[in-house]
């Protein structure tokens, strides 16, 4: 309980200091982080990425659903985070701290022959020269096979800064605070 409550300030204060960045102001749900994983067929899975976990919500989920064969890569940009990640997952998950820009130049540099997933826990407004190497990235990997999942609490909005991708909404999920909806690239 007091790993929850401090896990739950950080992530508060990391709101405080980048509201941009942290689009809430407390961690995804357990309910979310089932449902962003729902409809995947994660046995098959081999080569999977996350961006930007936070307190690692969705991190937990891929650590107890993905085969134990299956190369993970967190990548997150906080320090304070990473730290904690690496302790909680390190021992089998590779957790690294960067930018989400940097997705395919990390993939390459483990001779990756794809990836197979890209769950993503990053707001939609990101600075333009992230966000346009990142899409760039994103739509190469999905035009390849690549499944991109990713959430949003405004969906309007978030849609005007998808519009170069083919969007499906996988869920909208009103037990997690705020409420979300859960969109996926193929």
């Amino acid at each position: 309980m007091r790993s929850v409550l401090k896990s739950r300030w950080a992530f508060l204060l990391n709101f405080i200091r980048y509201p941009l960045r942290n689009a809430s102001v407390v961690p995804s749900s357990r309910i979310a982080s089932r449902c962003m994983l729902d409809g995947l067929d994660l046995d098959t899975m081999e080569y999977v990425v996350e961006l930007g976990p936070g307190t690692g919500c969705f991190t937990e989920e891929l650590y107890n659903r993905l085969p134990a064969h299956c190369q993970v890569l967190v990548i997150e940009l906080d320090g304070g985070y990473v730290e904690t990640l690496k302790a909680k997952y390190g021992h089998r998950f590779d957790v690294v701290q960067a930018s989400a820009h940097e997705l395919d130049a990390l993939v390459s540099s483990r001779s990756w022959p794809r990836v197979d997933l890209v769950l993503s826990g990053l707001p939609f407004v990101l600075p333009e020269p992230v966000k346009s190497s990142l899409w760039s990235t994103l739509q190469e990997k999905t035009a390849a096979g690549t499944t991109y999942r990713f959430f949003t609490y405004m969906p309007p909005i978030m849609k005007r800064h998808y519009r170069e991708f083919d969007l499906h909404l996988i869920k909208r999920v009103a037990a997690n605070f705020p409420p979300m909806w859960i969109y996926s690239v193929n």
